[in-house]
């Protein structure tokens, strides 16, 4: 049960942690008008458009999200380590989805996935089971 619940309030924890600070990053660089993001053409299209600073919250928003959603898993449960591998890749998935879903520059996909891989492996690597 513990294991569960660890797990349920990790990734609950990590999208929360993600979507306020994608929010507080959209009012520092506001999207530009002629992106919609509802139109997947309009939206390759316009990609260049988007701060470099928008990118980078995101990738802030991300791994933080991340990294709070783990640490609140270990916090709940001490001894097993499957909520960290649940919720790591539950995240990498989310990532890459999103990716595929939404066209991205090529630096930021890479960056991105690497980055989500760097915050979980500690996490993984460590030696509780």
């Amino acid at each position: 049960m513990k294991s569960f619940l660890a797990t349920f309030i990790g990734v609950f924890v990590a999208i929360f942690a993600m979507m306020g600070i994608q929010m507080v990053g959209h009012n520092v660089f506001p999207v530009p008008p002629e992106i919609n993001f509802e139109d997947p053409a309009s939206l390759s299209e316009n990609m260049h458009l988007i701060p470099a600073g928008s990118f980078i919250f995101i990738l802030l928003a991300h791994s933080l999200g991340q990294l709070f959603g783990l640490l609140t898993a270990k916090l709940i449960d001490k001894t097993s380590a499957y909520p960290v591998y649940i919720i790591a890749g539950f995240l990498l998935l989310g990532t890459v989805a999103n990716l595929v879903m939404i066209p991205h520059p090529v630096w930021f996909s890479i960056v991105d996935v690497l980055l989500m891989i760097a915050v979980a492996l500690p996490f993984v690597l460590s030696k509780k089971k």
